[in-house]
């Protein structure tokens, strides 16, 4: 749908550290663009994008892939994620020392997790895009893979080892709000729709 009358778009500024000023199930699609790796608290603000989205409506978000070859190699290597250098470069003995950008990273069985555990259902894990520098790493990558395909289809497990995302940039999320959060924890994927990722 155009955005032909701004008028029409209201825009609200607020801390999704904390409950958003929003009745449960006001919305029917909640879209957030790398934004939880700059939370003190994303686990909450998860919570509350579920709590916000109609039954059967559709939560889409992105953020880094700390899961990617290139992440896991900083992280032996230096300690750090990918894209997290500012905070592991502070003093421990620092106060306030202004704000960082990613302040905690998003581990995607985490994501799935929390959002299993608010009625939400992961229907797909993708990337934003793959580098071409980043097939670079397809040797890294192979014992990964191969230890991945061990695991039951349509698990977390299974998708952390997809060539995607252990060579993606950006992981992208979407799910649905079951029409049933209580119960439905354990159902069953229907023939029509892709298998969700098991939590």
């Amino acid at each position: 749908m155009p955005f032909d009358r701004a008028d029409r778009v209201r825009f609200v500024r607020l801390d999704l550290d904390e409950r958003l000023p929003f009745a449960d199930h006001s919305f029917d699609a909640v879209v957030s663009l790398e934004g939880v790796e700059h939370l003190l608290l994303p686990a909450r603000c998860l919570a509350e994008f579920c709590r916000v989205l109609r039954p059967g409506g559709v939560l889409v978000l992105t953020t880094p892939n700390i899961n990617n070859v290139q992440s896991r190699w900083h992280y032996f290597v230096s300690g750090r994620f990918s894209g997290f250098r500012p905070v592991t470069r502070r003093a421990l003995a620092t106060g306030d020392g202004g704000a960082l950008a990613h302040v905690t990273p998003p581990y995607l069985p985490t994501i799935v997790y929390v959002l299993g555990q608010h009625g939400v259902t992961v229907e797909s894990v993708g990337v934003t895009m793959v580098r071409t520098k980043q097939w670079l790493a397809v040797p890294l990558a192979i014992p990964l893979w191969l230890s991945s395909r061990r695991t039951p289809t349509g698990s977390v497990a299974r998708a952390l080892g997809s060539w995607m995302l252990l060579l993606g940039r950006n992981v992208t999320v979407r799910g649905v709000k079951r029409r049933d959060a209580s119960g439905a924890r354990d159902q069953a994927p229907t023939a029509a729709g892709p298998e969700p990722l098991r939590n």
